[in-house]
Parts: C-alpha cells; sequence; structure tokens
C-alpha cells in the first residue's frame, strides 16, 4: 500500500534524524496530472518517495523541498502550481492546462510520536482521518462514520482548511479462487483494493497469494450471499469454475447494493446465464448492472492479463462520476 509505504518511510528518516518535507494536494483542476489525495516525502538526505504528478512540476517543487530542508523551514507552505505559461509566478513547469494546489509540511524527530500513530494505523488496516489548517500543522482527529474522503475548504491562501481519511482502500468481494481469480488478488492488491475471496473448495493452494488477501472465506456456494455483506460502494467479481454455479452465485448477488459487479464469461455463456436469470424473475435491468463478459475488451489470453483487463474496468468505475 503507497500510503503506508511513504509514512513508513517518513517514520525511518525521522528516527535517523533526518528531517523530511510532506508535500499533500488537497485540490486540483482539469487535466492537472497531480490529483486531490497525492502526497510525496522529500528527505533532507535527498532521498524521495510517492508522487504529486511528476514531470517538471514535481521536479521543480522537490528542488524546492530540498532547499527550504536546508534552512530548516518550519512553517508550512502554502503552493498554487498552474500547469499552462501564462503568469511566471503560478506556472509549474507543465503546459498541460489544469492546476494543483501543494501545501508542504516539515517533519522532524518530534513529530516521531504523530508519524508512528499513523503507520501503526495503516499497517493495522485502519482508516484513521488527518487534518490540517493554515494555522495548524497535521494531525489525527476523531472521525465519523460519514467523514468524506476529502475534504478542502479555501477562504485565501492565509486560511484554509484539509481534511483527508488514510488507509481507505475498496472493498472488493472475489468468488472464485481459480488461476484468474488468485492472478485478480494479487492485481487489486496493488491497486489499493481490500480483497476478500471466496471459495467453496478447502484444499486449494493459495498460500503463494495470501499475502494479498485480507480475509479467505470457504463456503457452499448456497450460503455465498451470507458472507458478502456489501454497500453501493464495494466490488463484486463473480469467477467461480462453471456456468451452473457462476447462475446460483449471480442469483444471489445480482441485488446486493454495489459500486461494481461482474461477472467472468464468453458472450455465449454469458447470453446463456441471462436467460436463465431472467426466466428466475429478475429482471433485464438487473442483469444490465452486471459487467460480463467482465473486463475491458483486451483480447486477454492469460490469467494475469484477464486480471489486468478486470482491473483495469474495476478502475475505470472507480474513477467514474456518481
Amino acid at each position: 500500500m503507497e500510503e503506508l509505504k511513504l509514512w513508513s518511510f517518513v517514520l525511518q528518516k525521522l528516527k535517523n534524524e533526518v528531517d523530511v518535507a510532506l508535500m499533500l494536494v488537497p485540490h486540483s483542476i482539469g487535466s492537472s496530472p497531480g490529483r486531490q489525495g497525492h502526497s510525496m516525502a522529500v528527505a533532507a538526505d535527498s532521498e524521495i518517495t510517492g508522487t504529486i504528478g511528476g514531470g517538471a512540476m514535481e521536479f521543480l517543487q522537490v528542488e524546492e523541498c530540498r532547499k527550504l530542508l536546508k534552512i530548516n523551514q518550519s512553517e508550512i507552505v502554502y503552493k498554487r502550481l498552474v500547469h499552462k505559461n501564462e503568469d511566471k509566478a503560478l506556472w509549474s513547469g507543465l503546459s498541460c492546462s489544469g492546476e494543483q494546489t501543494v501545501l508542504i509540511f516539515f517533519l522532524n524527530s518530534k513529530d516521531i510520536p504523530f508519524v508512528e500513530s499513523v503507520v501503526f494505523a495503516l499497517d493495522s488496516n485502519k482508516k484513521i482521518l488527518l487534518s490540517c489548517s493554515s494555522s495548524e500543522n497535521l494531525k489525527i482527529i476523531d472521525a465519523d462514520p460519514d467523514s468524506p474522503d476529502y475534504y478542502y475548504h479555501f477562504l485565501n491562501e492565509n486560511h484554509w482548511e484539509y481534511q483527508f481519511v488514510a488507509g481507505k482502500r475498496d472493498r472488493v468481494f472475489i468468488i472464485g479462487a481459480g488461476h484468474v481469480g488468485l492472478a485478480l488478488c494479487r492485481q487489486l492488491f496493488f491497486l489499493n483494493f481490500e480483497v476478500i475471496l471466496i471459495d467453496n473448495r478447502k484444499d486449494l493452494p493459495t498460500e503463494d497469494h495470501e499475502a494479498y488477501i485480507s480475509d479467505k472465506i470457504i463456503t457452499n456456494y448456497k450460503n455465498v450471499a451470507t458472507f458478502v455483506k456489501s454497500t453501493d460502494k464495494d466490488y463484486i467479481v463473480i469467477m467461480s469454475f462453471s456456468s451452473a454455479l457462476d447462475t446460483l452465485i449471480l442469483s444471489q448477488l445480482i441485488d446486493k447494493p454495489s459500486r461494481y459487479i461482474g461477472m467472468m464469461a464468453s458472450e455465449t455463456k454469458a447470453e446463456r446465464i441471462r436467460k436463465i436469470i431472467l426466466n428466475k424473475g429478475f429482471a433485464e435491468e438487473q442483469f444490465n448492472r452486471v459487467h460480463t463478459p467482465v473486463g475491458l475488451a483486451l483480447n486477454c489470453k492469460s490469467p494475469a492479463e484477464i486480471a489486468v483487463s478486470v482491473a483495469a474496468q474495476m478502475i475505470q468505475v472507480r474513477h467514474s462520476v456518481i
């Protein structure tokens, strides 16, 4: 998980008495490469991790952080970066249009307890709410279950507030631990998904994939709905080893709340299952919400390629406007 990697980097540097500049992107407009939620750490020994968008813009901001670390800067820095060469004072170095805001915080050994708390939460797969403002450095605050992932309130560069959830992962239920299912577990782990794997076989060799799976459930597929306690923010992917099982699973999950539901199938198999589902009394609109054949049309052959196509489709949904 990239967040854990970044904060662990910061913690290690601080413990080694190396100060760190932490850049956060609280706001972006248009085609800016740096998006809300991006973050990057620059250590006084010149090592870096994370990203605020890349390219010349990122290079210039990293160099700026290094200069500020050398003069022991402590006050928060607010920067508006415009990706268009019209105003030299605001130009980011890019010409892709759009703009982004960058906040720079300076951390030293006194911040170790705070950073340790962040790392502990992320390493424990817990979500935390971080807050900062023009007058107050980063801190952990109590999170309401309905807290938005990001909140940015701006009056002017001397009066702003930013809150964001760290440790947030989209949850996906993968039903079917075959070759493609396991490849998808791995792929989605690196895309910051919390993976719950469900299968009906006790003797599956999944040891090589345990690190990518938050929870593994073995159950008769007749009971699958009991274990898929999804919300409208969750993802569901069905990829068992037979049409009959896929039909059984889909008939239980087709009405479940979800952000995305997909089923691995050829066009012929998908049409056959569609007819069975409709004969069971489900409406055409209910079946039409199912992405099947699942994944983007990439002419995939191997399990790893299919996993990439499914993950790509899920990312497409993740970043669509609801």
